[in-house]
């Protein structure tokens, strides 16, 4: 067998792989025989039939195309080994170059491959904000809130008071064609001067402090210009004029934080503990947040830097898995993919491209670099680790869904299979994160100079002590001493300002 490779630019490999001549010969009498025993052939018993008879019934392009399946079948895995490659897919059959002798070409797609910056030289600060009181106290008052009854008032609205107003909102220069009223007649209720999201506010940031002094009946005009930056992007920069009117206003009567309210939430033995807990929850909140921001940002900076390559068969994968996720999050809304792809318009092939593409290639190759960075710190998690983690999921699980569904032992072995990948794969990448982020804050440097630091005492401590030499074994070395070969010139290291700020 005779091998030549051809890499692609594609990173795929082209494989050229020819055989003996009688090679060919063999397998056309194994194809003649395979169709003798599938075929009815008048006279003979199932694959007893000659070769010149089986010939003779299906003729030779038949039996020469069942020889080069089986001739593929048997020597395409050796045709790798023998080529050193590694394929992450199944190859393909390019052409067939000739078959006497047989000699065919292979595109195989490579397995990807990662080459990581400097990534040790990254620095970013990790500095989480602090939960204020001033937050903590607006958390307590939004669970209060949330228990709230709304009693009908006869008087101006007063800031906290539910008011049901009906809006009407026009543009005062409408872009070409564009209808200029965009709110019509369009009912609404706020908590006067209050929002649990300024900036998602609706129909403006703001808007819930313009009801305070009205009373029911009465209608109020104003004109509102929105931001270039607003969350609301057909609206950007435009300038909106709203009018809106009183239907009814009711006063909020929030629940005293008194025993019976507190056991009610949770049984908590005092205002104090609610606080504390209610404190641990927005801190725990937002840690998450920050981490993720955080992760996202350095590990994106990583990706950037990194070069990354892998055949199209690994991104068509990517991309596969991608619309499968959004077919699973369809039909929980009772809806598919195409009753999706009607509403916004989009022919499947645009949306593909346009979306789903450019998606699956920011997914893959955050992928491969949280791979290699594993590979490159030597990240491993433990059995021991493991096997709590999963424990833990599959205790909470259990709290959250009825396992009981799950009888079967094949099931269960599949269940805990799956939880078990899940749980490894997410372990994995917190472990990453860990040793990024101890990496882009300089404490896993300062760890690693404090261990050589201790490393060289030690050393130093265990070494024997020498005695002086005399002033004449010193002066009998110098006159034997040779003269040196150059000492090869040391490249000093920056440790400051070689860094990459993130």
């Amino acid at each position: 067998m005779k091998i030549e490779t051809q890499p692609r630019e594609d990173h795929q490999v082209q494989v050229i792989a020819e055989f003996e001549p009688e090679t060919m010969q063999d397998y056309k009498r194994r194809a003649a025989k395979k169709i003798a025993k599938n075929t009815k052939i008048p006279g003979f018993r199932p694959g007893k039939a000659p070769f010149d008879v089986v010939k003779r019934y299906f003729g030779e392009e038949a039996i020469e195309k069942e020889a080069i399946e089986l001739l593929i079948d048997d020597v395409y895995p050796n045709v790798l080994k023998e080529a050193n490659i590694t394929p992450s897919g199944p190859g393909s059959l390019e052409d067939i170059l000739s078959t006497e002798p047989p000699k065919f070409s292979f595109i195989v797609p490579l397995q990807p491959e990662v080459i990581l910056p400097d990534y040790h030289t990254i620095r970013k600060e990790y500095k989480p904000e602090k939960v204020t009181k001033k937050e903590v106290d607006q958390a307590i008052e939004n669970l209060r809130m949330s228990y709230a009854t709304a009693e009908p008032v006869d008087r101006p609205v007063q800031e906290g008071d539910l008011v049901y107003l009906k809006l009407k909102g026009r543009l005062v220069k409408p872009d070409e064609g564009e209808d200029p009223d965009f709110i019509h007649e369009s009912p609404l209720q706020v908590i006067a001067g209050k929002s649990a999201n300024e900036e998602e506010e609706w129909p403006f940031e703001g808007f819930s402090k313009e009801v305070i002094g009205l009373s029911a009946n009465e209608e109020k005009t104003i004109v509102y210009t929105y931001p270039k930056k607003s969350p609301l992007e057909s609206l950007r920069g435009k300038k909106a004029e709203f009018t809106f009117s009183i239907q009814n206003v009711k006063a909020m009567k929030l629940p005293e934080l008194d025993e019976e309210f507190l056991q009610s939430l949770g049984d908590f033995e005092s205002a104090e503990k609610l606080r504390e807990t209610v404190q641990e929850s927005l801190e725990a909140q937002r840690a998450n947040e920050y981490d993720q921001k955080y992760f996202n940002e350095l590990i994106d900076a990583i990706v950037d830097q990194s070069t990354t390559r892998y055949p199209p068969n690994v991104l068509a994968d990517e991309v596969e898995h991608i619309l499968e996720h959004l077919k699973e999050d369809l039909a929980q809304q009772k809806m598919d993919l195409e009753t999706y792809l009607k509403a916004r318009n989009l022919e499947k092939d645009v949306f593909i491209e346009n979306e789903v593409k450019p998606a699956a290639i920011k997914r893959l190759k955050r992928s491969l670099v949280m791979d290699e960075l594993a590979r490159a710190e030597n990240i491993q998690i433990s059995r021991e680790e493991l096997q709590n983690a999963v424990a833990q999921t599959i205790a909470q699980m259990s709290n959250e869904i009825d396992l009981s569904a799950v009888k079967t032992n094949l099931a269960r072995k599949n269940f805990t299979t799956a939880v078990t990948y899940e749980t490894a794969g997410r372990l994995l990448n917190q472990h990453i994160k860990d040793r990024l982020k101890a990496i882009a804050t300089g404490e896993f440097q300062a760890e690693k100079e404090q261990e050589t630091s201790g490393s060289t005492e030690e050393v130093e401590a265990a070494a024997p002590k020498t005695r002086k030499a005399s002033a004449k074994s010193k002066k009998a070395a110098a006159e034997t001493k040779e003269e040196p070969h150059p000492k090869p010139e040391k490249k000093s290291k920056k440790t400051g300002s070689e860094t990459t700020e993130v």
